[in-house]
């Protein structure tokens, strides 16, 4: 197996990971706070979720780093390091990256966290299957601040529909 391949790999399975374990965490967050606390079992339970989500972030960190390397032994030029989609990628990887910094050392609340790690997660995924996005980089970031935005209130509403009164 060459690098490039290794690389590519590793890079899918940490999104698959961060994707994965993003959903699955806010699905069980919605379903123990049903009864408005969170018991030692549940908790449990979040904690490899989170942990989960973690490795994926550093996975996909490292593997990026290691496209970079790669990109840049073979003299890849402009076109690739300021495409507007390599662009948003590492955008949204930083907003990534300083979500779960302020997550982790409790600077922004849970809900905004939610909404913010849910969409970066979900964004970079896109960002890379969409080989041929047609917009630019100001769009990219654009809509990914709407779909914030609307993350936020949908997962409000949805806390709000499964009965959770406080957080």
């Amino acid at each position: 197996m060459d690098w490039l391949t290794f690389i590519r790999i590793s890079h899918i399975i940490g999104t698959v990971l961060g994707v994965g374990a993003t959903t699955f965490a806010e699905i069980f967050y919605l379903k123990f706070l049903k009864d408005e606390k969170i018991d030692p079992f549940e908790h449990d339970v979040l904690k490899v979720f989170y942990q989960i989500i973690r490795l994926g972030l550093v996975i996909l960190v490292f593997s990026g780093l290691g496209y970079l390397i790669l990109w840049r032994l073979n003299f890849l030029g402009p076109q690739v390091f300021f495409s507007d989609r390599f662009l948003a990628k590492i955008t949204v990887i930083l907003v990534l990256l300083a979500a779960a910094f302020a997550l982790n050392f409790k600077l922004i609340n849970l809900k905004v966290g939610s909404a913010i790690t849910v969409v970066s997660w979900y964004m970079a995924m896109i960002l890379g299957i969409w080989r041929k996005i047609p917009f630019s980089y100001p769009v990219i970031i654009f809509i990914y601040i709407i779909l914030i935005f609307a993350a936020y209130f949908v997962l409000q509403f949805l806390r709000n529909r499964a009965g959770v009164k406080h957080q």
